[in-house]
């Protein structure tokens, strides 16, 4: 909807959908949003009066000074707008700031914004530290496709662990609920099966995602209406995904005859079939501020591993040792890179290991050990 980018001191705002909007700025450490006016970027009062900003691109060169700044916008319309009325950037750099990240202690979301697991600098000069991000001709490794190795990064994690960590919004139905993805809600989940024997003996349910942030909407239905909501009696383990029912939407002193007779009227063969839980909630860290920082490790860690697999072989490609002898002087060189062998494959190495181990120690602290019975 509303994308920034930023060309030395000045910024490039681009708002993607139609119509006209009030803009407003804000930069890093600064108390309040500035509105976007005919005067420029000026803090609001009840005298101000916004400058309408159409569809397409923004150049804002008022007043930018050394930082961070993101921005957003909303309607024209909409005369109070609140936090969830508008659409948010993501923070762009002007000027002169340095490095920029959780490993340098200056970086957090902005507002609005789900935020970075890791930044391109975290990358840079704190786990390549050391390393040029330039290959011998000259080429360059963007921020972009840094940004790629991090999201490619916590996707695996988050199978590796099988938890979410970026946040999503997970939804039972929503098409009938008329609720549109990218707005409402991320991700469409079935129903839950209901077990009547599973609820006489524990009252929990497992949730496809861990860890929870909320739980919005838990019911049990049958095919036809909404039989009960649970919501309001039902604990939440986040971490693990596991909703604890502390009443239970059937006893079990009641027979299963009776409730199946009345629930449907095919009797207790189809009793267990046409019953449903309906389960509404939102899954991984509400932030990147929020994830844990041995997790955030981790995240950078395996980053690192794909970055310094192309790195390496954009700096010396192919190349072992070499040798060279003139006139009775002799000048050799050895690599540790082989056709086996990344250049950077010590490094690579080490954080395989403390990944795997890491891996290891924690993943049944999102879940469940794993047993069978024959």
């Amino acid at each position: 909807m509303i994308l920034a980018a930023s060309i030395k001191n000045k910024v490039i705002i681009t708002i993607t959908k139609q119509g006209t909007f009030r803009l407003e700025r804000i930069k890093k450490g600064d108390p309040e949003w500035l509105l976007w006016t005919a005067a420029g970027f000026v803090t609001e009062n009840q005298e101000t009066i916004p400058q309408a900003v159409g569809a397409g691109d923004f150049l804002d060169n008022h007043n930018l000074e050394d930082g961070l700044y993101a921005y957003r916008c909303t309607p024209l319309s909409n005369q109070n707008p609140q936090k969830e009325d508008y659409y948010y950037a993501n923070w762009v750099r002007c000027g002169e700031t340095g490095p920029i990240g959780y490993t340098f202690g200056n970086y957090s979301p902005a507002p609005g914004t789900w935020g970075e697991a890791i930044c391109p600098d975290d990358l840079r000069f704190t786990y390549l530290w050391g390393n040029d991000f330039k290959a011998t001709n000259g080429q360059s490794y963007s921020d972009e496709q840094i940004r790629f190795f991090i999201n490619s990064s916590i996707a695996d994690l988050e199978r590796r662990l099988d938890i979410t960590i970026k946040k999503k919004r997970i939804r039972t139905e929503p098409e009938k609920r008329n609720l549109v993805k990218g707005k409402d809600y991320d991700i469409e989940e079935e129903y839950y099966d209901f077990r009547y024997e599973k609820i006489a003996r524990y009252g929990t349910i497992v949730t496809n995602q861990r860890p929870i942030i909320k739980l919005h909407r838990l019911d049990v239905i049958n095919r036809f209406t909404t039989s009960l909501s649970l919501l309001d009696s039902t604990v939440v383990d986040k971490t693990k995904g596991v909703l604890k029912m502390l009443r239970r939407p059937i006893r079990p002193s009641e027979t299963i005859q009776g409730i199946s007779t009345a629930i449907y009227p095919y009797g207790k063969e189809t009793f267990n079939q046409h019953m449903f839980y309906a389960i509404d909630y939102d899954a991984g860290y509400e932030t990147s501020d929020d994830i844990p920082m041995d997790l955030r490790e981790a995240i950078g860690k395996n980053s690192a591993i794909s970055l310094l697999n192309v790195i390496g072989d954009g700096l010396m490609s192919g190349f072992s040792s070499s040798s060279l002898s003139m006139d009775g002087m002799s000048e050799s060189f050895s690599s540790t890179q082989s056709a086996t062998s990344a250049y950077f494959g010590a490094r690579i190495k080490v954080y395989e290991d403390e990944l795997k181990d890491y891996i290891e120690e924690v993943r049944r602290k999102f879940g469940f050990m794993q047993m069978g019975v024959l």
